[in-house]
């Protein structure tokens, strides 16, 4: 009788485990990972909104700071006052009890893990979902550990080059994906579409990720004042707290029957995303947005600054690229998607869309990591 082999054990860690594109694309992947090949734990710093959808068969850990036990969080402030560090301490704990035979360190935003990780002695896979303006988050210090990892997958081709640019010689490329199961109607889409008064002649474009900056939120106002008045945007995501919201938010009052900021959307969202005609593109850089995908799993064409892993997914059957802050070729891109828009043909958008699959991605990333861990 052949002996199967035991599982490999992996602790992913990841910062809040909400509902960002990097954290979506970890419960996708965890979704479908082969539990004959591997044992996976999660821990995430905070009581993030995925794990109520985290397979039940994965032990997670939360981090002691936003833990549901009271006394564990009164705990690492005692540790703080002994000069411990509260997150080396719990990740010590975890992997003295399951022996995990690797971290997979998923977005930039762990800079713990990482130095942690080193005076373990612990092998490092870490999946890098951002380009260097994202960089910006984090210290010089977390960059240089995170180029410690014996293995960086990252999730488009320019941020792959982008990591080989630092001088990593070993980057893997696993393009992000949509696990289309989670692309749910409840058929609102008519009700919540009657808040915003529309016409038949009104042409809606969605937006969807955090109100900020590096989303290009300014970039709506110069944009408006030269698209065709017809033309309405409607932003899904989170309204962060910073000056340059705050100019597009006042500034955005003279467009208030054009532009419409509803905040985030959990249940609803795809009905929300549904209300659009197309999917509109403004970010400064973006990886390889999952926004991006679920607009093409809705049959929605896209429209776009080229800022990235955009360009390696959208082609002219699906829609259209411009240069980087070229307004007016931009306004004329969506403009010309609502003159030809009967010409795009939707079920090809969902059929294009479904070339990156949850399953044969998953394959891929067991693949990495099963070569990863022979070593």
């Amino acid at each position: 009788m052949i002996k199967s082999e035991v599982p490999k054990k992996i602790l992913f860690i990841t910062p809040f485990f909400g509902r960002t594109g990097s954290e979506m694309q970890l419960l996708y992947i965890l979704e479908n990972l082969s539990t004959e090949k591997f044992e996976p734990f999660l821990y995430a710093r905070n009581d993030g909104a995925l794990l109520q959808d985290l397979p039940k068969h994965i032990k997670y850990f939360i981090g002691y700071k936003k833990h549901k036990n009271y006394l564990l969080r009164l705990f690492r402030l005692l540790l703080y006052v002994v000069n411990i560090n509260p997150i080396e301490f719990q990740l010590r704990i975890i992997q003295r009890k399951i022996k995990a035979d690797c971290w997979y360190i998923n977005t930039i935003a762990n800079r713990d893990a990482y130095r942690i990780a080193v005076k373990l002695g612990i092998k490092v896979i870490s999946h890098v979902h951002e380009m260097p303006l994202y960089f910006n988050m984090v210290k010089q210090q977390t960059i240089r550990d995170l180029l410690h990892s014996e293995t960086c997958i990252g999730c488009s081709s320019i941020v792959c080059e982008t990591l080989e640019d630092m001088g990593h010689k070993n980057v893997k490329l696993l393009h992000s994906f949509v696990d289309d199961r989670f692309i749910k109607l409840n058929n609102a889409t008519t009700n919540l579409a009657s808040q915003f008064n529309f016409t038949p002649s009104d042409f809606i474009w969605i937006v969807a990720g955090s109100v900020n900056s590096i989303k290009g939120v300014d970039f709506v106002i110069p944009l408006l004042k030269i698209l065709k008045s017809n033309h309405k945007i409607i932003w899904l995501g989170g309204i962060e707290d910073s000056g340059t919201t705050a100019y597009s938010l006042i500034a955005g009052e003279q467009f208030k029957d054009r532009l419409f900021f509803v905040g985030k959307k959990s249940v609803d969202y795809y009905d929300y995303f549904n209300i659009g005609n197309a999917f509109l593109s403004l970010s400064r850089q973006d990886s390889f947005p999952l926004v991006m995908q679920e607009a093409a799993h809705l049959g929605k064409p896209i429209a776009g600054f080229n800022s990235g892993g955009i360009a390696e997914y959208v082609k002219p059957e699906i829609g259209i690229i411009v240069n980087q802050l070229s307004f007016i070729d931009l306004a004329r891109a969506m403009e010309v998607i609502e003159e030809n828009y009967e010409s795009y043909d939707k079920e090809y958008i969902k059929s294009y869309a479904k070339t990156y699959n949850a399953i044969t991605q998953t394959k891929k990333i067991e693949a990495i990591l099963t070569e990863f861990l022979s070593h």
